[in-house]
């Protein structure tokens, strides 16, 4: 219908429509590519309403500024929900994706996945496009039913398995077996283990921790940094009676052979005495408190998933149906002298300015993106901290939900010593998130069921509020903030926990499919096809 009108018409609709739809209607057919392509002044226009500089266009030749045009609107991730096709693998095995885990570093993205009835852990490396597997077998799956609940790494080449044992009814057992031992002393359901395999060692050893105190529990999550772990607890017969326990080890700096030792015992088929490692344990927060946080956590339900921050000195609540953690608590006082209360459980809740009549509250993620302008020592000037951060509010009244980002600052001394580290937010250590933001902080992604929102940023000009007009006026709300437009991807599997590679368009997810490989980049390295009377062109 468009090709039937004059070329004056086509002109004025290409001018009056968005850029997605215009490049989606010039790639339709030859004439439409032809016009499009061709009319500088509709061109300049979508150029005026499409993030980008625009200085000194005026210079550059038509055909110049439609190759900035199309450059600007993949940067944008425009059509991204047509071209973008995810990839899966392990599509033949069930994940478990509740046990399952990965984790992002700088270069590269590990998986541990676990699949339903099966008790071996596979450590995935997907590495520069490249892809590795590691089996972990679980200790007592020979003799016993092994089921796999959590998964964990802590962030130094150790990876945490938590798991259910029961025994073999049908044969004779080893009573002198720790699992064995273990298993049959607990309730009908099996007992709890912990089991930590150090990878890259000199023994293919394993450590192992037993929770004889908590039988009556159900380990809901598990988190891991350094050398210590935190477990939420939920009791299986009272779900409104629930904890979240911080286990510190002990351990012999001194001595690490004599530490490799104990590990090795513990496989030993119980030759040893006690060859489960040793730990002390703090209740971080319970339900059987009378504090306010009791008040709170009895309401809002048990704690669904667990992450460090900050370098472990920060532990962060999520709750159920929650894609940015709720709750947080320092640890920095752990262990404090006898008689200090617990650390205070802090509401992940921000009041901000939404609108001249309108505040909403906002839970906000880690800092994603940072700068630092360093003060004048000589004049008394003082350093400048800016940071942005993810932010989802729901209106109280209306139950509307917004996404924002959000921005903070600070002034401090001009002898600071404050170094920008924003690996020290993104090291959760245990779990990926619904909620993902690339290296560079030019992509944030949020997942919701099988619909996956991802949208292009340039954080350098939103953390300067637009000072260089890099964001067209047509952007900004009538309050004057910038309005980023998502590109909307309908997933054909629910995704469960989602990260970005070392690449700022690429994103992996555990599903319930398998995992997930997506490139939401361009990359049809400039050529597309265009249909004109049957006949294929590339442009």
């Amino acid at each position: 219908m468009l090709l039937q009108l004059p070329t004056e018409l086509i002109q004025l609709v290409l001018r009056n429509c968005d850029t997605s739809t215009y490049f989606q209607a010039a790639f339709s057919s030859r004439r439409l590519y032809e016009i499009a392509s061709s009319s500088r002044a509709v061109i300049v226009h979508q150029l005026h309403n499409t993030p980008g500089w625009n200085d000194g266009i005026e210079v550059h030749q038509t055909r110049h500024l439609f190759g900035e045009l199309m450059k600007r609107s993949y940067g944008q991730l425009d059509g991204a929900e047509h071209y973008a096709i995810p990839t899966y693998k392990y599509q033949n095995r069930v994940i478990d994706y509740h046990a399952s885990t990965m984790e992002a570093s700088e270069d590269s993205v590990r998986a541990l996945l676990v699949f339903r009835g099966h008790s071996t852990v596979h450590l995935v490396d997907m590495s520069h496009g490249g892809q590795t597997e590691v089996q972990l077998k679980s200790p007592g799956q020979d003799i016993g039913e092994v089921e796999i609940i959590q998964t964990a790494f802590d962030g130094h080449g150790g990876v945490y398995v938590l798991h259910r044992f029961k025994p073999f009814p049908d044969q004779e057992l080893d009573t002198d077996h720790p699992f064995v031992k273990h298993a049959l002393e607990s309730p009908p359901n099996g007992s709890i283990h912990l089991a930590y395999h150090r990878l890259n060692s000199r023994e293919n050893t394993i450590r192992m921790y037993d929770f004889p105190e908590w039988r009556e529990y159900r380990p809901l999550a598990l988190s891991v940094s350094n050398d210590k772990f935190a477990i939420s607890w939920q009791n299986m017969l009272d779900p409104d009676d629930h904890d979240v326990v911080l286990y510190t080890q002990f351990c012999d700096e001194d001595d690490d052979e004599e530490d490799d030792h104990l590990m090795e015992g513990a496989m030993e088929e119980g030759k040893r005495d006690n060859p489960y490692a040793s730990f002390e344990a703090y209740v971080l927060t319970s339900t059987n408190d009378q504090d306010q946080y009791a008040l709170f956590s009895r309401k809002i339900g048990p704690v669904m998933r667990l992450a460090f921050n900050d370098r472990g000195l920060q532990l962060l609540y999520h709750y159920r149906a929650q894609n940015i953690y709720g709750a947080f608590q320092r640890l920095d006082r752990i262990p404090g002298p006898p008689g200090e209360p617990k650390p205070h459980v802090n509401k992940n809740a921000c009041t901000v300015q939404f609108s001249p009549s309108l505040s909403l509250q906002f839970s906000i993620g880690i800092p994603f993106f940072g700068t630092h302008e360093l003060g004048d020592i000589t004049q008394g000037g003082q350093c400048h901290w800016q940071y942005l951060a993810f932010g989802i509010a729901t209106h109280r009244v209306e139950k509307w939900t917004v996404a924002c980002i959000l921005k903070s600052e600070s002034y401090t001394g001009p002898r600071c010593t404050h170094v920008l580290n924003l690996d020290r937010g993104r090291l959760p250590t245990s779990h990926g998130s619904p909620v993902a933001t690339s290296r560079r902080g030019t992509r944030v992604a949020v997942v919701n069921w099988k619909t996956l929102y991802v949208w292009a940023l340039n954080p350098s000009e939103l953390i300067e509020d637009n000072h260089t007009g890099f964001y067209p006026s047509s952007w900004e709300t009538s309050t004057g903030v910038i309005e980023l437009r998502p590109v909307v991807l309908q997933l054909e599997a629910v995704c469960s926990q989602l990260c970005f590679t070392e690449k700022e368009d690429e994103l992996v997810a555990i599903t319930d499919r398998g995992v997930m490989f997506l490139n939401i980049g361009y990359s049809g390295k400039s050529k597309q096809p265009v249909k004109s009377q049957g006949h294929d062109h590339s442009i």
